[in-house]
């Protein structure tokens, strides 16, 4: 719970969570997190993996900061960090699709993976056999 990947935009470090919240967004918008995850590579789409890149984003990055405005507004933050009058700041859809290279896309789809799938991994601890 409250794992926070971050993603540079524009020179600033914004924090994703795969929150409860995304997720049921996500699920509304896809169906499922695996096919989400499909539009994200989709062959000969590039306009809707784009569309889909920037969306998840948006979200990923609207939840991350809201994690860190609730629960670790009192943690200093980086001098990168998106922070306007004290709170951590979501960057629009808008700013994202202008500040953002095509270039970058698969850098960030990376990204948008790693956020979803850290969400995801559970901490295994394995304990040695005592019969040996």
């Amino acid at each position: 719970m409250g794992k926070i990947t971050y993603v540079k935009i524009a020179g600033k470090n914004y924090p994703m969570s795969f929150s409860l919240g995304a997720t049921k967004k996500l699920i509304a918008k896809y169906g499922s997190v695996e096919k989400m995850k499909s539009q994200l590579s989709k062959p000969g789409k590039e306009a809707e993996k784009l569309d889909a890149i920037v969306d998840m984003l948006e979200l990923l990055i609207a939840q991350g900061c809201g994690y860190k405005n609730y629960f670790e507004a009192d943690i200093p933050a980086p001098d990168d960090s998106p922070i306007i009058n004290g709170k951590w700041t979501p960057i629009p859809k808008e700013a994202i699709e202008i500040a953002v290279d095509v270039f970058d896309a698969e850098e960030l789809v990376n990204s948008i993976i790693e956020c979803v799938d850290g969400g995801s991994k559970k901490d295994v601890e394995g304990k040695p056999d005592k019969k040996m």
